[in-house]
Formats: C-alpha cells, structure tokens, sequence
C-alpha cells in the first residue's frame, strides 16, 4: 500500500512540478481530504501556492435538486472566475458514491454538461496544467454501483500509479512518432470492430501521458498536453476527422452515471456517426446528445494504452496496455478543430492495430 505522503509528493514532484508561486487548485471530497492535505503541503514545500476546494456527495446532488434547468444550463461563476489565476489544477474524484446519478432527471444532466460548455471553452484559453487522481475514485460504494472487486480494483490503481515512469515514456514517444506520420491507421477485433481513418502529421501534435508534465509536454501547446492522469499511461492524437469510416465497438463495459454501458458501437462514414448503438444503457451516453452543439457526431481521437500494470473492466480501461480507444465530439483538448458541447471515448482492450500498413497491437498486446 502507498501511503499518502509518498503518493502526495509523487503528485507534485514528479507529475506536476510547480514552479514557485504557481497557483494551485487542490478538489477534494471528504474521503480524499487526508491526501489532498498531504498534496497542499508538498506544493508549499515546493514554493508553489496551494488552495483546497472541498466537495461533497450532498452538493453534487443538490445542484440537481436544488437548481432549475436554465440556472444549470448557466455556467458557474466559480468555475470561469478561477481560470483567471488558477494556474493548476488537482483533482480528487468524486462523488464517493455515484448510484444516485442514475436517479437525476437526463434532462438535469444534460442542462449541466451544456452550461460547462463555457468553463471549457475559457479552459482551452488559459491552458492550466492538470492531475487527475484515479486512487480517490476507488470507493466500496463505486465498486458496488459498478459490480467491480474492490480489492482487486484498488490493488490495481495502486500498482498502476506507482509503475516505471522511463518505460512509460520509451514507448510513449515511439508510438508518438508513429502517429505524427499522415499514414492510414487500422483497427479490427473479432467483436465487429473493423474501422480505418487517416493521421494528419505533424501539424496534430500527440500527447504523452507517461505521469509527467514535462516541459516539452508544455512545449507542445494542447490542452491533453498539459494534463495527466495517475495512474497514467497513454498516447493519442486528433487524427483527420472525416477520414473514419468503419464501425467500432467497445469490448468492455463503460461505467457511466452509475450505470455500465455495454456494447458501445459507433458506425462512420467520412468521420460522422450514422449509428449510434449499445446492447445496454445506451442513454447513459447520451446523456446531453440532443442537446449539444458542434459537431457532436464526428470522429475526433484516438488513443493507445501503454500501462503494462492497468487492467480492463476497471474505470481504467484507456491506460491498459495494448488497448485502442477512439473519441467522437470536441476535440480541442488535442489540438484538433471540434468544437462541441458533446464529447465521448470508448475503449477497445483486446483489438488490432496496424499504423502505416504495420501491425503494431496484436490481439491486445503490443508486437513494437
């Protein structure tokens, strides 16, 4: 088990890396509080200038309860008012139990992801730097909304946050300079799965999520540049988005609004989605759907697993090593030109890749 204060300056000293006065934004639920307390004191030994920001289960849930349609459509005042000093952010997940998600009104959500549409917008402005905790979402009360183990889980998140950074970012930036090339990118599985779509070279810079934020990552420009996940382990890049053409299908379940979404499957063609299906709870993805702006409906990424230590059927399903995941609606975030208020990944564990005519994942498991 880590514990928290070797966790904590992980955090700052080796994915973050403040400089001094750097302003910090620490989101924390009560059951994360010990570790982001932790996390405010390693930034301060780092000079730089941290705030912790607490949430709880009853206010998340009271902005549905307690928040007409149109107020949740408004964004929030908080949320654009930080980004104009805020210069990073960490977050804790939450809430610690999403089941009650399932019961709040779809148009409830909707009207909230729409009114976030701002905050990000003003986000891709200002660029601040990102860490994205996963150990504070490893919760009994998420591990039985979503059927996981929760010992299993939490051993896994553990040993995937604490895996060898240098391999990460070998094979990271080997397959970063795979995808900088304007070569076509095949994905099949025996699920269903058969789509081809086009890189667009170097003008889409790829991202190198290897637990740093390094100062070429910042180099780089994007917003998934600057941002990082832990555990972490991932490279992707906005490819031509009226290349794809093809259908994708996820091949583990999704867990979303506290629900699973099993069966996902996007059919393109010329990078816009003419069917949009799942064998279970396909609302749960669609929650803002009919409500969103932009192109909502375009192919907008694609992404590789490089964590040898993650496993699939966990929330962690991106970083698994050898998976492929692919994104539909905006795509800022990598450098790309969707500007929408909808935006969805989906993960493929056990799939095929070939890049450039070259299989580089085989069955799920890297050949490079």
């Amino acid at each position: 088990m880590v514990s928290s204060q070797t966790l904590a300056k992980s955090i700052v000293k080796g994915s973050l890396r403040p400089k001094p006065d750097e302003v910090v934004l620490i989101s924390t639920y009560p059951h994360t509080i010990e570790l982001a307390e932790q996390t405010a004191l390693e930034c301060q030994k780092a000079g730089a200038d941290p705030a912790l920001w607490l949430e709880t289960d009853a206010l998340f849930y009271g902005n549905f309860k307690n928040y007409s349609l149109e107020s949740l459509r408004r964004v929030s005042g908080h949320c654009v008012g930080l980004l104009d000093y805020v210069n990073s952010y960490i977050w804790f997940f939450g809430p610690r139990n999403p089941a009650p998600m399932a019961t709040v009104p779809r148009e409830k959500f909707a009207a909230g992801f729409e009114g976030e549409k701002a905050h990000s917008d003003k986000a891709y402005e200002k660029m601040p730097k990102n860490v994205a905790v996963g150990i504070g979402a490893v919760t009994r009360e998420r591990a039985k909304a979503y059927s996981l183990n929760y010992a299993k889980w939490k051993a896994m998140v553990e040993a995937a946050t604490v895996v060898n950074q240098e391999r990460l970012a070998s094979l990271g930036n080997l397959v970063a300079g795979m995808i900088s090339r304007p070569v076509d990118v095949r994905v099949t599985a025996d699920n269903g799965t058969k789509l081809k779509f086009r890189l667009a070279g170097p003008d889409r810079k790829p991202f190198v999520h290897d637990g740093v934020i390094s100062d070429e990552d910042l180099a780089v420009g994007t917003l998934a540049s600057r941002s990082v996940d832990l555990p972490t382990g991932e490279v992707g890049v906005a490819p031509v988005e009226e290349s794809a053409n093809g259908t994708f299908v996820a091949d583990v379940p999704i867990p979303q609004r506290g629900r699973l979404v099993d069966g996902l499957s996007w059919t393109f063609r010329n990078g816009k989605v003419t069917d949009f299906t799942a064998k279970k709870n396909l609302q749960f993805v669609q929650t803002n759907w009919v409500e969103a702006s932009g192109p909502k409906d375009v192919f907008g990424g694609v992404a590789f697993g490089l964590n040898p230590k993650a496993l699939p059927g966990f929330l962690q399903n991106g970083i698994v090593s050898g998976a492929v995941s692919i994104g539909i609606g905006d795509n800022r975030d990598l450098g790309g030109k969707n500007d929408s208020s909808y935006g969805f990944w989906a993960p493929l564990a056990r799939g095929t890749v070939e890049i450039g005519g070259k299989t580089v994942i085989q069955d799920g498991a890297w050949t490079i």
